[in-house]
């Protein structure tokens, strides 16, 4: 039967019901185990200097405060620590890089000290007590300012703020723009944005001398990624470390990796043998966690008469921040360049990356990581060739489009996109807009010359989701364990860090429809370390890709198993027997039959009736019983599509923009939970819309955070956003056996370019080519008043 079916009692989400009355647990809710001392909470003094010398750090005045504990200052809590060492890429200088700052602040938010209290209110007290002595130094927040020979340096060893330069090309540039009958040129930027979680970041950390064991309560997107930097950077064996996932308020990429204030209070932890505790206040989230985006495009497209793209030359300049987070630091960069052939035939690309130190944040993978940036760049491109040509947008992109019979296909980039129909996706979604209409309506407005300006934008773009590295040695990539209970129930345990995707809900639909049993009968268990399974961590769209094939496997796995046993009990052939309904019987003789529960008893009384479980590599554990552990990799990335239309309406006397209708038709294969994905759809164009309209980290010159409170920081609220209108095609993807594609990133992808071309086509009869985002009020309104004055460049 086909796993696709949504099986009676699943119509809704196993995952909300404890969040929705109040009995799931996040980290702040949690306390220690019993008979262990009562937990300490940690706050964090951070520089209020962009960029500074530490001359001194004064601690006696917090320490001497009641219900303090104790109190450090960073540097000799990192003393003989490993730094916080950037993935290997040629050329990249890589600055060192300590849990906390070491001589030197960077950025404001810089921690430099840390107080523990057994009271957070008294730790916060305790907080404002320290004092630092600092030495100002001149700072740098502008990437391209930071260019500059006379710059201020963030770091002098390296003579300059560039971290690295690469250049990057596909077929033959030079042939391609001299055969072209225009070119055009664009700068394009994608402003630095603050994920934003609902839940800032957690953790809850316990080290008993006794056993010398560890164990870890975090906000995580990957509990193995936790444990690995804990055991690197504390010295202690993977075995002794214990890592659980709480319940998630929203990771979006930036959970994806500690940044040194979660392996300090580790480090406190294990130094104090008590429980150490910290919770990231929102106004800490917002000016010390990672920030998204950040990337200034200047482009150049050659294109044809007809419309056209032969190539783009792409010269980006990436805000990397005060330094280089582990192995996410340059994801975003990359992934922009091998996305720029879009879902368009190009004959070449030329690229340069120049990524740049500044005294704010890092920058690292925020959703989309990388993906956003390269469609944006894309999609704006390939709408201005249709203005300067005269192009309706829609037609200009099926002009381009790569063909269906083309798959797979190879971009000049060097990726292989494995699946796709886009015309087939535009065509959906031109229908659902009643796209005609709207022009008809478009021409109808400007005729009468009204102060409302209706415009309509597209975007069609391509994303890779999953993954195709190969896993570390003698790891496998990703893995679960399937196994059949006692009582008949069907155990799902993998590594899984959930952080509110529906994974529960996904993982019970999967093992119910393989083993045709209710959702009732189904457990599923993820967030912990210690579980059968493995995963590398939950970002990337991969998870229903990766880990759900690997759930598929063993289910299917354990359930044949299951029938080899009960073959010998019915004394049939497996291929006469059905399992379901919690039972396995022959084939027209119903009378003949036998529970799970049944076969499981019976394993475990006489193992050799199935053949030996090869012990699991995530943990070298055997597997016993009537289950199975299998792991899996894809053959390559997925890659999801898909076609956006907005159509909006700008007020030319107050510059505010109003969505009056937005259609997103996507592709992510083979779709197990429409509810799923069009869940993911609505919360990606949230967050896509609010980087288009609202949101944006800002600095002034000396590097004070602007935006440092959701006073000044805006994200989307219910009534900023329409009633989305969702359709997908189903497109399989070869890459994995469930034939999906990752979904929960598209509409960070697809929004941006697609409201923006909406407000550029509003403003098109005024001249207006050109507008940078995020489309505030003000910006609006005095681009129309520069080109009624006849101003606007």
């Amino acid at each position: 039967m086909s796993i696709y079916t949504i099986p009676a009692g699943l119509e809704r989400r196993k995952e909300d019901y404890p969040l929705i009355t109040g009995t799931g647990h996040y980290v702040d809710d949690l306390r220690p185990p019993q008979g262990r001392p009562s937990v300490l909470h940690m706050m964090v003094v951070r520089s209020p200097y962009a960029h500074a010398l530490i001359q001194g750090v004064d601690l006696e005045a917090a320490r001497a405060l009641p219900g303090v504990v104790a109190a450090f200052e960073g540097a000799e809590l990192v003393h003989g620590m490993r730094t916080m060492d950037a993935v290997p890429m040629n050329g990249l200088k890589k600055p060192e890089r300590r849990p906390f700052a070491v001589g030197r602040t960077r950025y404001v938010g810089d921690p430099v000290a840390v107080v523990l209290a057994e009271d957070r209110y008294i730790a916060e007290d305790a907080r404002d007590l320290v004092d630092v002595d600092y030495e100002p130094l001149s700072a740098v927040t502008d990437p391209e300012m930071a260019l500059a020979d006379d710059a201020p340096l963030l770091y002098d060893e390296f003579g300059s703020n560039v971290a690295v330069t690469t250049q990057l090309s596909g077929g033959d540039i030079s042939a391609a723009f001299a055969h072209a009958d225009r070119t055009i040129h664009l700068r394009l930027v994608n402003q630095r944005l603050s994920p934003v979680t609902m839940e800032p970041r957690a953790c809850m950390f316990d080290f008993d001398p006794a056993t010398g064991q560890l164990t870890a309560w975090v906000s995580s997107q990957s509990v193995f990624r936790a444990r690995d930097m804990l055991a690197e950077f504390l010295g202690i064996e993977h075995s002794h470390i214990h890592v659980h996932n709480a319940d998630v308020g929203g990771g979006f990429g930036s959970k994806t990796t500690f940044l040194g204030e979660e392996i300090i209070a580790a480090a406190l932890a294990v130094k104090l043998g008590r429980p150490v505790k910290w919770i990231e206040g929102r106004n800490e989230n917002l000016q010390a966690q990672i920030h998204g985006r950040g990337q200034i495009n200047y482009v150049e497209a050659a294109f044809q008469n007809d419309g056209r793209l032969l190539a783009m030359k792409v010269r980006t300049i990436a805000d990397l921040g005060a330094f280089l987070i582990g192995i996410t630091a340059m994801i975003p960069v990359r992934s922009t360049f091998s996305l720029l052939n879009g879902a368009y035939r190009l004959e070449a690309i030329e690229g340069e990356v120049v990524g740049v130190f500044t005294n704010k944040v890092p920058t690292a993978p925020y959703r989309g990581a990388g993906r956003p940036e390269a469609v944006y760049i894309v999609e704006r491109t390939i709408d201005r060739i249709a203005a300067e040509l005269g192009l309706d947008p829609a037609e200009i992109r099926r002009r381009n489009f790569i063909a269906p019979d083309a798959f797979p296909y190879h971009t000049v980039t060097g990726v292989v996109y494995d699946s796709g129909e886009y015309e087939k996706a535009l065509d959906r979604a031109l229908e659902l807009t009643h796209y005609t209409e709207w022009r008809t309506k478009q021409r109808e407005q400007r005729a009468t010359k009204n102060t409302k300006l209706l415009g309509i934008g597209l975007c069609s773009f391509v994303e890779f989701s999953g993954d195709a590295m190969n896993p570390p040695p003698g790891m496998p990539r990703e893995a679960a364990t399937v196994r059949i209970m006692r009582d008949g129930t069907i155990l799902v345990q993998s590594a899984v860090a959930h952080n509110g995707q529906g994974h529960f809900t996904a993982f019970t639909q999967i093992a119910a429809n393989v083993f045709q049993v209710p959702v009732s009968q189904v457990q599923v268990r993820l967030n912990d370390a210690s579980l059968p399974g493995y995963s590398v961590g939950t970002f990337g769209s991969r998870i229903t890709q990766v880990s759900a094939s690997a759930i598929f496997l063993a289910a299917e796995a354990a359930r044949d198993k299951a029938l080899q046993v009960a073959s010998q009990v019915l004394e049939a052939a497996p291929a006469d027997l059905i399992m379901e309904h919690g039972q396995v019987s022959v084939r027209g003789v119903p009378s003949r039959v036998v529970e799970l529960s049944e076969l499981a008893r019976l394993v475990e009384e006489r193992p050799d009736l199935i053949e030996h479980e090869q012990p699991n590599p995530a943990n070298g554990t055997p597997i016993e019983g009537l289950a199975a552990w299998r792991d899996f990799a894809p053959t390559g990335a997925a890659y999801s599509s898909g076609t956006h239309i907005a159509v909006v309406e700008v007020d030319s006397e107050t510059g505010d923009v109003h969505i009056l209708q937005y259609v997103a038709v996507d592709d992510c294969g083979n779709i197990l939970n429409n509810y799923l994905a069009e869940a993911q759809v609505h919360g990606g164009l949230v967050q896509g819309i609010g980087q288009a309209l609202f949101e944006e980290v800002l600095y002034d010159e000396e590097g004070q955070p602007l935006s440092g409170t959701l006073l000044d920081y805006a994200v989307p609220i219910a009534a900023s956003v329409p009633n989305f209108i969702t359709d997908f095609v189903e497109v399989t993807s070869p890459t994995n056996p469930l034939g999906v594609k990752g979904v929960g990133e598209s509409g960070t992808i697809g929004a941006p370019p697609t409201i923006v071309n909406a407000v550029l086509d509003a403003l098109a009869p005024l001249g207006i080519k050109s507008i940078d985002m995020p489309l505030k009020p003000e910006k609006v309104w005095e681009l129309i008043q520069a080109a009624r004055n006849g101003t606007v460049e």
